[in-house]
Formats: structure tokens, C-alpha cells, sequence
């Protein structure tokens, strides 16, 4: 936590006040030419209604940490929350031995200094009487205890005296500097029928405002029938139906003393007293007409609108409704983030967040009162208005003594940060900050609007998830198959007797039958298996959940575990046709032993049926290594496959999974319950599908009871499903599921085979669309130009670190802008992330980091691709055939131009493909940019073309390829013929193979490369192959005022040109550096008439030894 530049704390309430907000901003203003940073600790209101408001507004002064700061400065009077003031400065005397200054009270502690309202009160007296003739003037004044309402009336008597004139006890009325008392002035000053004053000074405008009100329902014009004129200019009383005339309270020439004052205490020196030159707004209600009013204009400073922006005072800012509608945690801050772009002027957001509340989903009793703040802090949000280095989630936690880690990065110039309270009455879930860098302001009202709605929201949010999270507890307490007790009693009722009595006769006569519910494949419904489930053969029914409770109770739990065993293999035994290829999975009770009797009587038939047999343990019931390795070694033996129930609940963690090492993974119905609006719970399955995927276990989505579960469990990679919807437990076998349940099934694996579950957003309606939103609504797809659009340029906003399984359309014909912020876009592996209709003529804007996974852009032939912003993109191949941006296999691409400011990095695996580029080829313009490929294949091209002519430009950036293939080509085309210019940049290529080439072709008949005015690179290793030209055809280099390092090592590689004579090489001002390795004894099979170097270095080795080149200097 080292750092250079001094530091000030500032304490004040409502930040966005008038008074407030000028003084800030002529203190940052003094305090950033110091190159000092400032830290403003915010209340929202100076005071408030509850004592939980008083406490959570107010805890925010107590996250500063006295070692971190220089000086501080106390802004008391906004401060009007009861014993905050006080307390503040209490811990600041006992605790911080550094400057510390008081603005607008006296304090026992600390020097104070004031706004002197002297002259401006006289200067307003005056110019009733001298100006107007006035002579009967009243006063509204404020509290009769508040020191500034005791100066401010002490110095009206003083000028009224000046003046000749008295002013009657009955002319003076006292307010609360609140636009309610102007009623309370309105109707002393008029009752009896008493005649109204000439004019009345007030206090301040909120009085004025209320007391001008007052007068004109009672029928009293201002200013025809009494004049109204203030001390402290604010713009409600200057944009009042009659502008109101008032004095200026000098806040922001008092912000710069203050400024400088706690500046020179620091540094040892003294500061004269304050003094500002007394400045009157004359306006029209105290009968002038407007003179000196400031000219507020109705123009924007921006062509932008509110609208247009999708601001927070938009009609279409749908802050509100999302984030009541989330129902986590991560999904919420998501949203928050999403929506930061609103706080406008901001340079950053961030949202530190109390560290208990991270578990708020899963546990019902985390609370955090306003009493301070945890040792620990979450730092859950990171906004920065250009997008970059934006974070979202819950895995980043620092010391609160810290405060926050943005205020120890590196920064060129001073900053302010904001710290203002999230709560909600009594739950405090952390702080907000928000810094507006080096511009001299404080926060805005909007500011205050949109953290007092997220602060609510996070309440919502609390409480829902604290009903869910009972609800939850209840449901497994409820659908657990083996809670013994379920409940304490400490005696049964008549009716639980009757039921235990049965209970020991079912187990005595085996009165247990079984029920089979069928398993089924996700790809076109089939039975797989079948699960056995207990019900009782009694004429009164017994739930499974009693049995195995007054089983419990009775010490026989062995008993059912026994019975059911060899109940079902006996069955399985005498039905053997019926259940044909399915298996059969038997529950089995965790914990529980037979006797060793029984356990070689069941060995005996699990054996027998080792093909049919799946046992099921209980994962919610953690068994010890020794346990688990005992039945894991009983059934290994048996050659029985086992499956983990109830996965999710629990000791649930990969961990365990890993000691069970299961056939199959049952997945439990708590995480698949409304899946579909769920994202956590999508991403949970999909990284334990994935999990067993990786590990050859079977996924099973267990509790299945509505279509949209059915198709995002599909499309999330399960590979069986069992559940209601698709069929309930029967005695007799079902020999198939309902035809319509299997025809959705093939829908639904089709889709996903197709890369996506047809849930398509129709973009157009607004011109910003949140892909966390999408996720919750289970769309999977884009679609961009369908309809008519009422916006056609979007903006596609993510959020970091939440990765969607959205992908991208781009309608045939359709021409604009997307904006891509912060997005994280895949599909599956054989269909692009974005994929550009014929026609299309798309430039998409990066701001942010983004990312397309597994796949990239397809643009047609008949397409065109522009790149541009400030932001970057990452594209993860993975695929038999792969492209990054281009097209595929026997396709040619549109134009792809790149004009970015950021930075693109593919990195591709698989069998064959292009990274920018395309099988037949196309023109490729890149003009800008940071670039890093990398492939990994058999045949790979970086940028470039697999069998057609590569057209390529490269001008102005700064680029890096490494390609490793059997055959490769940086730069260039496979097959075809490359014409390739590369100028004013840096470029760096790198490739490994049996045969390579890093600019031009493999097998092509030509290959044309220019380079001027670059620093290029060239390191080919392969056993045959060239660093730049064709290997097999012609070859012209041009090299110009260019710095060139090449080398190549092989059994038959060469530095420049191929194994043809047809090789011209023409290099000019060039610094050219040349070394090869190969058993052709030679760099180049140029002949020595075609290799022209003119005004240059040229050095060449090949094996070691020099070759020389001719090199011609001219005069």
C-alpha cells in the first residue's frame, strides 16, 4: 500500500447539495494543483427520519483509516445526523494527529472556518432601501438555536439600524431553513388580517421558495405585493416562476481556502483569515427585472440524448426492473455493472462488498449491521468508463483496511474518490465508489438516485434469497430419500404408532414392492435404464420416507437395504427379457452394513447381473475412505457400475467426486428446478457436466418435470434425464416414453447439435442489449437486421466474467454498427459465434475485453467485416476445421478490414483452418492494431487463405504469429498464390513444422511480398520450406527502408524465395540480418543478377558461414 502523492479525507452530507457540491469542487480544484489525491466520505441526506438510516448513512465516515491520510476536513454543518458529527470528531482527535479542519462550526477540538454573510446581508438591505424604498421589512429566519441563523438575523438587525429603520418582534419569524416554513412566515405575518410587508429577507432560498408559494395562494403578488430576496443563491430560487434576488454563499472560494489552508498546515506555514467579496444575483422578486441571473441555455453540450443514451431519467431505463427481477447474487452485481455507464462524467464505479453477504444465497442467517464494517471486503464491481479492466464477482477480497485497491495504482494525475454507503435499514452490505478523476466536481443527484435504487435492490434481493433459502431447506428436508428422522418427537401419535407397527410387519413379511421409473437418453429418447423405486404391498399406503424413518427408529435399516437388493435382483431375474439391454439402478442406503451373510448372498447376484445393475450412493451422506474404498473395491470386484445421487447438495465439491470416481452422476433436482431462468445453476451444470465429460461419467439430469427444464439440461450436455415430465414411476415396465416427450427430445439434441436451443432475441427494440438479461430469459442466440429495427446501430453489453452460451446472426442486407462491450459469446464448435448474412456490411466496435469461444466470425463471400474501437478481442479455436474470422472449407471470404485501437488475439487447435481468413481466399486489410495468433494443427495459415489467392495488407500495426503445423504458413496461402504488403509496422513471425513458411506460399506459383518501413521477423524450423516466397513457384521481395532479421533451419529450408531459380529480391535502406541452417548449403536459389541490396547492411550465414551478396552504395 505504498504510495507517493499526500492524501485528504473529506466528511460531508449530500454531497450533491448546492453548498456542498461548490465547496468540493473549489477544494479538489486547489487540492489537484497540490498533486494531492482527495477521499470524500458521503451521507446521502444531511439528515435523516429513522435511527437505521442515521446509523447506515452514517457508518460510512467510520471506513476511513487514519494511517492512510495526510489531513481531513470536516464540512459539520451538512452533517446533521444526530451524534454523528460529534463522534466523527471524537475518533479523529483520539485517533489522527494530523490537520484537521472544521468548515461552518466551532469545534472544541479543531480550528473552524466560516462563510462571513456580513456584507451580502447588508448589501440585500441595501438594495431594498435605497434601491426599491422599502422601509417595512420582515425576516424569516432559521433555527433559533443554529449559529448560522443567529449570525444571519444578528447582521439584518445591524443593517436595518444602519438604515434608521427598526424592525418590530412581530416582523420576525423563525423557520428551520426548510420550504415549509414559508407557510408558517405566510400566515404570522399576515394573520389578524394584518397587512403584508414591503419585503421579506430570508435565510436562505428553500424559505424563500416556500414563503413565495405561501404569499401567492394567499393572494399576495411577488413582488408587486411584498418583495422576496435571500442569502444563498441556489438554482431553485433562480429558476422560480419570479427568479428569486439572493446573495451568493461563497462555498467554492471557500473550498479553496480550505484547500489551501490544511495544505500549508501540513507543510508548517500559516494561512490568513478567509475573505470573499460579497456577490448579489439580482432577479426579479425583489422588483427588478433580471440583471446578473445566470443564463441557463436549453442546448445539450452533447449531441446525445437522454433517450438516445439510454440514461437513468430515460423512459426506456429498465434499471429498475432488472435488478428486482435477479434472483442471485453474481447475476445482480452483473446487472449493476451493466448499468454503471449511466453515473454520468464518471472516469469509475466501484462496489465493495461486505464479504459475509457472499454466501446470502446459501445461508438464510448472514446479516452485516451498520456498525462498521467487516475485517474483509469483497471487490465485487469495477467499472471503467473506456471498458478496460472491468471485473465482476465475488473471488477478489482486501482488507477494508485498504479501503480500496484502486486508490494504490499507478495514476499520472490526482484523483478524487466518492465513498458513499450501500444499505438498506438495518443490513449494510458495503460501500460504492465512484471517482470522476481529475475533474474538480463532485457527485450529482443523479449519482445519489441511481446507488439509493441499487442499495433497495440489494434488499429485494436479500430477502428473496432468504425465503428461497428457507424454501430450499424445507424441500430437502422434504425430498430427501434417506432422512432418517425427518423430526425430533418425543412421543408418537396414534395414527405414527399404527404407521411403526406396519412398518415392522412390511419388514417381517417383506411386504415391499417396487416401482420402476424409466432413464432416458438425451439424443432421441430411448430407455436407457430404469430406477427401482420402494413402495409398500399393504392395503394402507406408507410413504418410502416413513418406511425408512420407522425403519430408523426400529434399528433395521439393514433390513430395507437387504430387502431391496434382493427384491429388485429378483425381479431383474424372473424379468430379464422384459428389461432387455436397460440397466437398473438400486438405491442404496449410505452408511448402512449388512451382515456378512447377506453381504455374500447379494455378491451372489449383483454378479449374476453385473450387465443390468447400477448402484446408487447417497453423495449427501459423506462416508469415510475407508468406507467408500471398501464398496468401491466390493463392486469393482462385481464389475458394478455405480452411479452418485443427488449430486449438488450436500458435501457436493469435485473433490468428492473424485474419491467416488463414478459411472454415473445423478444430478439433483435443486439445481435443475426453472434451470432455465437460473444462470448460476446453468453454469454449475455445465461445469459438472463438463467435469464428467472429461472424466468418462454420465451426466443425469435427475427431476425433470417441465419442458424448459428438458431443453436446457439438453443443450447444457446432459446425457440422460429422469423426471416426471418425461415419465413416472410404474409397476409394469414401460417399454418407451410418450412419443411426443421423445420427438421434443430430438428437437432439443438436434438443437444443440445446431448450436443453439432456439431461443432467439430479436435485437432492434433498443439499442442496448444485456446479454445477462438474455441469459436469464435462456435465449441463446442474437439476431441483428430482422424486421424492422427501431434502432439499427446496438451496442451488446456483457458483463466480466460471465461467459454465455449466446451467439450471433447478423440478418442478409443488413449495413451498421455493432458495439461489442465486454462480451463473452460461444457456440459449439461447428457454427460461428457471430455469423454475417449475405449482403451484410457490418463494423463492429470493440470496447472492453471480449471474447468468442470455440468459434469465431463467418463472413460470406459477399460480406464485409470491419474491426475497429479501443477495446480487444480473444477468439478460442477449437475444432476439426476451424477459421477465426473468414469463412470455412471450399468458401471464399468478404473483405475483412481491421481498424482497431485495442488489441486481437486468436489461439486456435485442431486439424486444419485458417485464423483471418478463409479455404479460397479474399482480401484481408489490416490497418491498425495489436495482433497475436497462434495456431496449433496439422495444417494451419495464420492470415491468409488454404487453397485460394491470399490478397493482404498489413500497415500500422504491431503483430506476432506463431504457427505450429505439420504444414503452415504465417502469412500467405497453403495452396494458392499471396500477394502480401507489410508497412510502418512491427512484425514477428514464427513457425514450426515439416514444412512451413512464414511469409508467402507452400505450394502456390507465386508468392509477392513488399515490406517497407517495418521491423520484421522471420524464424521458420521445418524440414522444408522458406521464411518468405513461394516454395514451389516464383517469388518477388521488396524491401524498403526496413529492418529484417530471418531465420531458418531444416533439412531443405531456405531464407528467401523456393527451390526455383524465379526468385527477384529487392532491398533498399534495408538493415537486413540473414541465418540458415539446411542441408541445401544456401539461402536463396535466386540468381545473383535478381537479388539487388542497395544503401543498406546486409549480413548473411548459412551453416555458419558467410555468403556474401553484393550491396550497392549509391553517391
Amino acid at each position: 500500500m505504498d504510495r507517493v502523492r499526500k492524501r485528504a479525507a473529506v466528511f460531508v452530507g449530500q454531497a450533491d447539495e448546492s453548498y456542498q457540491s461548490r465547496f468540493i469542487s473549489g477544494f479538489l480544484e486547489k487540492a489537484f494543483g497540490y498533486d494531492m489525491d482527495v477521499c470524500v466520505f458521503s451521507m446521502y441526506r444531511k439528515y435523516q427520519d429513522t435511527a437505521d438510516r442515521e446509523m447506515g448513512e452514517s457508518n460510512i465516515f467510520s471506513l476511513m483509516v487514519s494511517e492512510m491520510f495526510d489531513c481531513a476536513v470536516i464540512i459539520e454543518d451538512s452533517i446533521q445526523t444526530a451524534g454523528a458529527a460529534d463522534t466523527l470528531e471524537e475518533r479523529l482527535h483520539r485517533t489522527f494527529h494530523k490537520p484537521v479542519l472544521v468548515i461552518e462550526k466551532e469545534s472544541p477540538y479543531f480550528p473552524s472556518v466560516y462563510t462571513d454573510c456580513t456584507d451580502s446581508i447588508k448589501e440585500l438591505v441595501a438594495h431594498l432601501i435605497e434601491v426599491h424604498g422599502y422601509r417595512d421589512i420582515a425576516y424569516l429566519s432559521g433555527k433559533k438555536w443554529h449559529e448560522h441563523a443567529q449570525r444571519r438575523l444578528e447582521v439584518f438587525m445591524e443593517a436595518m439600524h444602519e438604515h434608521g429603520l427598526d424592525v418590530p418582534e412581530d416582523r420576525i419569524v423563525y423557520g428551520d431553513f426548510w420550504y415549509q416554513s414559508g407557510e408558517v412566515c405566510a400566515d404570522q405575518l399576515l394573520a389578524d388580517g394584518k397587512k403584508p410587508p414591503e419585503a421579506v429577507v430570508c435565510a436562505n432560498d428553500a424559505m424563500a421558495i416556500g414563503l413565495g408559494k405561501a404569499l401567492s395562494e394567499r393572494g399576495v403578488r411577488v413582488p408587486e405585493d411584498t418583495a422576496v430576496v435571500s442569502y444563498d443563491s441556489t438554482f431553485e430560487g433562480q429558476t422560480s416562476p419570479v427568479s428569486i434576488t439572493s446573495a451568493v454563499i461563497p462555498a467554492r472560494e471557500l473550498g479553496l481556502y480550505a484547500a489551501e489552508y490544511i495544505f500549508n498546515r501540513m507543510n508548517g506555514s500559516d494561512t490568513g483569515p478567509f475573505y470573499a467579496e460579497p456577490s448579489l444575483l439580482i432577479g426579479e422578486s425583489c422588483g427588478c427585472k433580471e440583471k446578473n441571473m445566470p443564463g441557463y441555455s436549453l442546448k445539450r453540450t452533447v449531441w446525445e440524448t437522454e433517450i438516445s443514451s439510454e440514461g437513468f431519467d430515460s423512459v426506456n431505463n429498465t434499471l429498475a426492473e432488472n435488478i428486482l427481477a435477479q434472483t442471485g447474487l453474481e447475476e445482480y452485481l452483473g446487472t449493476m455493472f451493466s448499468y454503471a455507464y449511466q453515473i454520468k462524467g464518471a472516469q469509475s464505479f466501484h462496489f465493495c462488498l461486505a464479504a459475509p453477504w457472499k454466501y446470502m444465497g446459501s445461508d438464510a442467517s448472514v446479516t452485516v449491521p451498520n456498525e462498521g464494517y467487516p475485517a474483509k471486503m469483497i471487490y465485487a464491481v469495477r467499472y471503467n468508463n473506456d471498458r478496460r479492466d472491468g471485473y465482476v464477482g465475488l473471488d477478489r477480497t482486501f482488507d477494508t483496511a485498504e479501503m480500496l485497491p484502486a486508490l494504490y495504482e499507478e495514476r499520472e494525475d490526482p484523483a478524487a474518490f466518492f465513498f458513499t454507503p450501500v444499505y438498506c435499514e438495518r443490513q449494510c452490505f458495503g460501500y460504492a465508489v465512484v471517482s470522476y478523476g481529475n475533474a474538480p466536481r463532485s457527485y450529482d443527484d443523479l449519482y445519489r438516485r441511481w446507488i439509493g435504487l441499487v442499495s433497495r435492490g440489494f434488499e429485494n434481493l436479500r430477502r428473496g434469497l432468504v425465503i428461497q433459502c428457507v424454501q430450499d431447506q424445507l424441500d430437502k428436508i422434504k425430498k430427501s430419500k434417506f432422512d432418517p428422522a425427518g423430526a425430533v418427537y418425543e412421543s408418537l401419535s396414534a395414527e405414527e404408532k399404527e404407521e411403526y407397527d406396519l412398518v415392522g410387519k412390511i419388514l417381517d413379511e417383506n411386504l415391499l414392492t417396487y416401482h420402476f421409473q424409466p432413464i432416458v437418453n438425451t439424443i432421441d429418447g430411448a430407455i436407457y435404464s430404469y430406477e427401482a423405486l420402494m413402495r409398500s404391498k399393504t392395503e394402507k399406503r406408507i410413504s418410502p420416507l416413513s418406511i425408512i424413518k420407522y425403519a430408523n427408529m426400529q434399528d433395521r435399516l439393514a433390513d430395507v437395504e437387504r430387502a431391496t437388493f434382493l427384491n429388485v435382483l429378483s425381479i431383474i431375474d424372473s424379468r430379464k427379457s422384459s428389461f432387455g439391454t436397460a440397466k437398473v439402478f438400486i438405491n442404496s442406503i449410505p452408511g448402512v452394513r449388512v451382515s456378512d451373510h447377506d453381504f455374500d448372498q447379494l455378491a451372489k447376484y449383483l454378479r449374476k447381473h453385473s450387465d443390468t445393475a447400477v448402484v446408487e450412493l447417497t453423495e449427501e451422506a459423506e462416508l469415510s475412505d475407508a468406507e467408500l474404498d471398501r464398496l468401491k473395491e466390493f463392486f469393482r470386484r462385481l464389475d458394478i457400475k455405480i452411479a452418485v445421487d443427488d449430486y449438488g447438495t450436500g458435501y457436493s465439491n469435485v473433490s468428492n467426486l473424485l474419491r467416488y470416481m463414478p459411472n454415473y452422476v445423478k444430478i439433483d433436482r435443486s439445481l435443475l428446478s426453472e434451470i432455465q431462468n437460473k444462470p448460476q445453476k446453468q453454469h454449475f451444470v455445465r461445469e459438472v457436466i463438463s467435469f464428467c465429460h472429461d472424466n468418462n461419467i454420465m451426466a443425469l439430469a435427475e427431476g425433470v418435470e417441465t419442458s424448459e427444464e428438458l431443453r436446457t439440461v439438453i443443450n447444457l450436455g446432459a446425457d440422460l434425464i429422469q423426471g416426471y415430465y418425461t415419465a413416472r414411476p410404474t409397476e409394469e415396465l414401460v417399454p418407451e416414453i410418450y412419443s411426443k416427450i421423445r420427438d421434443e427430445i430430438r428437437r432439443f439434441h438436434q438443437e444443440r447439435l445446431n448450436g443453439g436451443s432456439g431461443h432467439i432475441y430479436v435485437a432492434g427494440k433498443t439499442n442496448r442489449v444485456t446479454l445477462s438479461a438474455l441469459v436469464k430469459e435462456g435465449c441463446t442466440e442474437i439476431s441483428v437486421g430482422q424486421g424492422t429495427m427501431v434502432y439499427k446501430d446496438i451496442t451488446i453489453i456483457g458483463t466480466p466474467g460471465l461467459k454465455t452460451d449466446i451467439h450471433l446472426t447478423v440478418e442478409p442486407g443488413y449495413i451498421g454498427r455493432i458495439t461489442l462491450e465486454n462480451v463473452y459469446l460461444s457456440n459449439e464448435k461447428n457454427h460461428p459465434c457471430i455469423e454475417l448474412g449475405d449482403g451484410t456490411d457490418v463494423t463492429f466496435v470493440l470496447i472492453g475485453d471480449n471474447h468468442l469461444q470455440n468459434s469465431g466470425v463467418l463472413v460470406p463471400e459477399s460480406a464485409r467485416f470491419t474491426l475497429e474501437g479501443e477495446g480487444n478481442l480473444r477468439i478460442d479455436l477449437s475444432a476439426s476445421e476451424y477459421y477465426g474470422i473468414g469463412a470455412g472449407s471450399e468458401q471464399k471470404h468478404g473483405e475483412l478490414a481491421f481498424l482497431l485501437s485495442g488489441a486481437l488475439t486468436i489461439h486456435a487447435r485442431g486439424v486444419a483452418g485458417t485464423c483471418i481468413g478463409s479455404d479460397l481466399g479474399g482480401v484481408v486489410r489490416i490497418k491498425s492494431g495489436l495482433y497475436s495468433i497462434e495456431s496449433d494443427s496439422n495444417a494451419g495459415v495464420g492470415i491468409g487463405s488454404f487453397s485460394g489467392f491470399a490478397d493482404i495488407e498489413i500497415f500500422g500495426c504491431s503483430m506476432e504469429l506463431w504457427i505450429a503445423a505439420v504444414h503452415g504458413v504465417c502469412v500467405g496461402s497453403m495452396e494458392g498464390g499471396a500477394d502480401v504488403r507489410i508497412e510502418h509496422s512491427s512484425f514477428k513471425a514464427f513457425c514450426d513444422g515439416s514444412e512451413g513458411v512464414g511469409i508467402g506460399s507452400v505450394k502456390g506459383s507465386s508468392a509477392s511480398i513488399g515490406v517497407s518501413e517495418t521491423g520484421l521477423t522471420v524464424e521458420v524450423n521445418a524440414a522444408n520450406g522458406t521464411a518468405i516466397g513461394a516454395i514451389d513457384g516464383r517469388t518477388d521481395i521488396r524491401v524498403f527502408s526496413s529492418s529484417l532479421k530471418v531465420n531458418s533451419s531444416g533439412e531443405k529450408m531456405l531464407a528467401f524465395g523456393g527451390n526455383s531459380t524465379d526468385t527477384k529480391i529487392d532491398m533498399m535502406r534495408a538493415d537486413v540480418k540473414v541465418s540458415v541452417r539446411s542441408n541445401l548449403n544456401r539461402d536463396t536459389f535466386a540468381k545473383e543478377e535478381n537479388i539487388k541490396i542497395v544503401d543498406g547492411q546486409a549480413r548473411f550465414t548459412v551453416n555458419g558461414t558467410a555468403v556474401e551478396h553484393t550491396v550497392i552504395v549509391k553517391d
